[in-house]
């Protein structure tokens, strides 16, 4: 058997620079590009050369700011999650999510056009499911995602 590979956890900043690096090829290639479409008399490309040459130094500019991050050794705040619900918390459908819903519930819409606006949450199932329901109405499964509150 082989050599097991010890694998170090990168942080946030260095993923960044890592991104960045990628910018920086892809900036390459396009200039590379370009300068083998010139022509002499042409002026066509000069726009989008100058173009590249500034998002390069742009690129010089940005590596120099994530450099500085590292050096700071700076940590991004950890995200907060969404929402916390609580059983018997009052919720609707976002309404990013409210056509699939619409479409589902469209029969009880037509006699109650709230239906997806007072809603309640029962139950928080472990799969991180909501349980909802809307009155006397059957409750449903919807993601914690499609609620706002």
């Amino acid at each position: 058997m082989g050599k097991k590979s010890q694998y170090k956890r990168s942080t946030p900043v260095i993923r960044l620079q890592r991104n960045v690096l990628k910018l920086e090829r892809y900036a390459e290639l396009i200039l590379n590009r370009l300068s083998s479409w010139i022509v002499e008399g042409n002026a066509a490309l000069v726009p989008p050369l100058e173009n590249t040459a500034n998002i390069m130094q742009d690129i010089v500019d940005l590596k120099a700011s994530v450099a500085r991050l590292e050096a700071q050794n700076y940590v991004p705040p950890k995200r907060s999650f969404a929402t916390i619900l609580t059983e018997g918390q009052r919720v609707s459908i976002a309404p990013k999510h409210r056509e699939k819903y619409t479409i589902a519930f469209e029969k009880l819409l037509s006699f109650d056009p709230n239906y997806l606006d007072e809603l309640v949450v029962e139950k928080i199932l472990p799969t991180r499911e909501i349980l909802v329901r809307n009155g006397k109405h059957t409750p449903f499964i919807a993601r914690k995602s499609h609620l706002v509150t």
